[in-house]
């Protein structure tokens, strides 16, 4: 699974007040397991809803995407993480 943390933006040297640049987002991969199909419904921002297209499972200890992050599965999803799991043993993300 690929994703790229959200950019830090820049801001105001205390000091001199002269402007200071933002941290781009770091990209970053994790090996997963990726399952087709689910029967949740997701309700977005904007009211409208989503149905869950699958589940990922990853081991514990791994770095993980925050919920509305766009991540990639190769060749099997591509989208946006609806729901995030951290459990002792392994971690599931809901798309």
């Amino acid at each position: 699974m690929n994703w790229t943390t959200p950019d830090t933006p820049g801001g105001t040297d205390d000091e001199t007040g002269y402007p200071l640049p933002g941290i781009p987002g770091i990209a970053k991969s994790v090996p997963c397991r990726f399952h087709l199909g689910g029967v949740k419904v997701f309700k977005n921002k904007d009211n409208t809803t989503v149905n869950q297209t699958g589940q990922i499972r990853l081991d514990a200890g791994v770095d993980l995407p925050e919920v509305g992050d766009q991540i990639e599965v190769v060749g099997q999803f591509k989208g946006k993480v609806q729901d995030v799991y951290r459990g002792q043993l392994s971690h599931r993300i809901d798309v």
